[in-house]
């Protein structure tokens, strides 16, 4: 009698032990789930474009990322490019979601540039839940009537830091023609 009153006791408690511990890794498993679905999820996707020697026709772009179906809840672009002796360059890295991508407010990195030859610019990209909020597509548009031959040295890179679903309900998916483009 003794042996099966501990037998039970025994049983009785790892029972109880059992029970807690799968609360606590449902809890966690339900906090990481509506973690990922409301906030986003990490990840670091780095792409790097080397652009020495290639050409970018006039009024045309070239697509340089696309995170569909996904939106880029945080993200980073830098791009070193051709600049007059005023800083300023022609070409514009444009963001959005296809075909709706509007042109970044470039910041220029003074330290690393050369007016007259090449410029670094960087801008941080993070889409938001407000209408043409929504980042998935990352493009390099030459809008003059002059093709743009690239010197080495000209490069863009692009990190995504975090994704978050929910890009096809953000706007209206499509393909990456653009206003003056030719695309």
């Amino acid at each position: 009698m003794n042996k099966i009153r501990k037998l039970l006791q025994l049983s009785t408690a790892i029972l109880i032990v059992s029970v807690a511990l799968m609360s606590v890794l449902f809890s966690s498993a339900i906090q990481y789930s509506t973690a990922q679905d409301s906030e986003g999820t990490v990840v670091r996707d780095s792409q790097t474009v080397l652009l020495e020697g290639k050409t970018l026709p006039a009024n045309d772009y070239i697509h340089l990322y696309d995170a569909t179906p996904y939106m880029i809840k945080a993200g980073h672009v830098a791009a070193k490019l051709p600049c007059d002796s005023k800083s300023e360059t022609s070409l514009k890295v444009l963001i959005g979601q296809a075909p709706n991508l509007k042109p970044a407010d470039l910041e220029l990195l003074k330290e690393l540039s050369k007016p007259g030859a090449m410029c670094i610019y960087h801008v941080d990209v993070e889409s938001t839940k407000q209408v043409n909020g929504t980042i998935t597509d990352i493009a390099l548009q030459n809008p003059t009537n002059k093709e743009v031959k690239f010197a080495p040295t000209a490069t863009i890179v692009i990190g995504v830091d975090e994704i978050m679903p929910g890009a096809e309900e953000a706007g209206a998916m499509g393909n990456m023609s653009m206003g003056n483009s030719t695309g």
